[in-house]
C-alpha cells in the first residue's frame, strides 16, 4: 500500500513538472506546448466540469473556455503560476456562473410564459392586426431563428427534440429562441401596450 501512494505521489509530481515545463514554453507562444498541456489535463478537467453541469456539451465548453483564457493570458503570468490550479478554479467559477445563468433564463421563460398565457386568456377575440403583425415579424426573422422558433412555438417541439432534429446543441436552440423572442417583442411592442 505504501508503494501505491509513493507511485501516485511520484506521478503527480511528474505531471506537475511536465505541465510547468510546457507552460514555460506556452508563455513564448508555443502551440505544441499548449496542446500538450491540453492533452495532459483535458480528461480530468472534463470530469470536474461535468460534475457541476451534468451535460457533456456544457462541460466541454467550460474546459475549452478555461484553456482559451490560459492562452489569452499566457504572457501576463510568471513562472510561479500554477496552471492546473488556475484551470480548475476557472472551471469552478464558470460552472457556477453557468448554473446562475440557467436559473435566470428559466425564471425569465416562466415569467414570459405566464404573461403570454394570461394575455391570451384575457383576449376574448383574437386581434387580427396582432396576428398579421406577428406573422409578418416571424417571416422577417433570419432563416435559422425562424425555423427554430416555429419548431418550438408552432410545432410544440421541445428544445431537445429540435436540437436532435437539426444536429445542434440545446444551448444553440435556447439562444436562437431567445433572440427571436426579443426581436418579436420589439416589433410587437405597441400591441403589448394596448392589452
Amino acid at each position: 500500500m505504501h508503494n501505491f501512494y509513493k507511485q501516485v505521489f511520484q506521478y503527480s509530481k511528474t505531471l506537475a513538472d511536465s505541465i510547468n515545463t510546457h507552460y514555460l514554453e506556452l508563455q513564448k507562444g508555443n502551440q505544441k506546448a499548449f496542446k500538450q498541456i491540453f492533452d495532459l489535463l483535458y480528461n480530468s478537467l472534463f470530469s470536474y466540469a461535468i460534475s457541476f453541469v451534468n451535460r457533456g456539451e456544457d462541460a466541454e465548453e467550460l474546459v475549452q473556455e478555461a484553456f482559451l483564457m490560459i492562452w489569452d493570458r499566457r504572457k501576463m503570468i510568471d513562472e510561479s503560476f500554477n496552471v492546473k490550479a488556475y484551470l480548475y478554479k476557472s472551471i469552478h467559477n464558470q460552472a457556477l456562473n453557468h448554473i446562475r445563468h440557467l436559473k435566470v433564463v428559466n425564471q425569465h421563460v416562466n415569467d414570459e410564459s405566464y404573461i403570454y398565457y394570461s394575455t391570451i386568456e384575457k383576449a376574448k377575440e383574437p386581434n387580427p392586426f396582432l396576428t398579421k403583425a406577428l406573422n409578418e415579424a416571424i417571416d422577417k426573422l433570419p432563416e435559422r431563428s425562424k425555423l427554430i422558433f416555429q419548431m418550438s412555438r408552432i410545432d410544440g417541439l421541445r428544445h431537445k427534440e429540435i436540437a436532435k432534429t437539426l444536429c445542434i446543441s440545446e444551448k444553440t436552440v435556447e439562444v436562437q429562441i431567445r433572440k427571436a423572442r426579443l426581436v418579436l417583442q420589439k416589433k410587437l411592442k405597441r400591441f403589448y401596450n394596448e392589452m
